[in-house]
């Protein structure tokens, strides 16, 4: 990566793209350095067209914004995209996205760079997300603080001393792939029991649309008859409350795992602060609440001494203004 660039992007220009791609949506930002979002589109994924169609759909959302904010391309620091997977910053390479059909060992920072010719960044989502989070949101002058990223999948990013973990190879903060049951479900990374599998968007709809098959669902039930992807993860949470059989149990143990293995990270690195944000954060007060109320029960006593847990108030944006602010902060 060129850091002369990213430095000299760093020191002069206040403008940045922000790119947040998500196995359902794509949000792109023009976002200046306090934060603040000047343009934003959001268009689906569509990953299931394959990785070339999703990286031309990128580009030309980017070329979107640029034309509708009217702003010149030579006045942006440059280009930070949140990517759900593992890749490696130092080279732009994305290695493994498994909830993106496709998409390995992809040259993703020369692609968007040769395009645009600025600087670019590449880093996790939700690494993106909790930097956006620390540099503009809830965990402003927190030093340490875990980021759960809640919605097609489980993302995790992890800040220490005010910096980015990364980990040996680049790919740390797997906290969705972090094993809750060596007997459970399948995964999208094709292992068994992880949390993603449990707890995300899509693992709670594949346990929901496994168990209709197997029970082979007549038409009295024709809710259950719809495709289940048409249903919103609130419509699910709501008939969960409402103590309906077929869903109670699976949102049941996707909170439970939830909690279970945040308490985990907890007692392993025991942060000032948890920050959930993503789709699972809509169900509010009842979602956060029992969450706490399952690692307060489950962690060591000595790890819970002054941690908050809370979800992030950026909402829907804390991507892309983390990814955005890469071009500015060093991590």
């Amino acid at each position: 990566m060129n850091s002369d660039s990213i430095q000299n992007a760093k020191n002069e220009k206040k403008l940045a793209i922000g790119v947040d791609l998500g196995g359902t949506k794509i949000g792109i930002a023009l976002v200046n350095r306090k934060g603040d979002i000047r343009d934003y589109i959001k268009k689906p994924t569509n990953a299931h067209q394959g990785k070339d169609a999703v990286i031309s759909r990128i580009k030309e959302t980017i070329h979107q914004l640029i034309k509708q904010s009217g702003v010149n391309i030579e006045n942006i620091s440059g280009i930070g995209i949140g990517v759900p997977g593992q890749l490696d910053a130092r080279t732009g390479i994305v290695h493994s996205a498994p909830n993106l059909p496709g998409w390995m060992e992809v040259p993703l920072y020369r692609m968007v760079a040769e395009e645009f010719q600025v600087p670019v960044v590449l880093e996790n989502d939700a690494n993106a997300a909790a930097w956006g989070e620390k540099s503009f949101g809830a965990a402003q002058g927190v030093k340490d603080m875990i980021c759960l990223t809640l919605g097609t999948g489980i993302g995790g990013g992890l800040i220490f001393d005010s910096k980015i973990y990364h980990g040996n190879n680049f790919t740390a903060g797997e906290i969705g792939h972090i094993i809750v049951n060596k007997n459970g479900p399948l995964c999208n990374c094709g292992n068994f029991g992880c949390l993603e599998a449990y707890s995300s968007a899509s693992g709670i709809k594949n346990r929901i649309s496994r168990r209709v098959k197997e029970l082979k669902i007549g038409d009295q039930n024709i809710f259950y008859q719809k495709d289940l992807n048409k249903f919103s993860l609130a419509k699910i949470f709501e008939l969960a409350r409402q103590g309906n059989p077929m869903v109670k149990d699976i949102v049941d143990e996707a909170i439970e795992y939830l909690g279970v293995g945040i308490a985990s990270l907890v007692n392993l690195l025991n942060p000032e602060m948890v920050v959930l944000v993503g789709g699972l954060t809509n169900e509010g007060d009842i979602l956060l609440n029992q969450v706490k109320d399952i690692v307060f029960h489950r962690a060591l006593k000595s790890n819970l001494v002054n941690l908050k847990i809370v979800f992030g108030n950026l909402e829907d944006y804390a991507g892309v203004t983390g990814a955005a602010a890469l071009l500015w902060q060093s991590v």
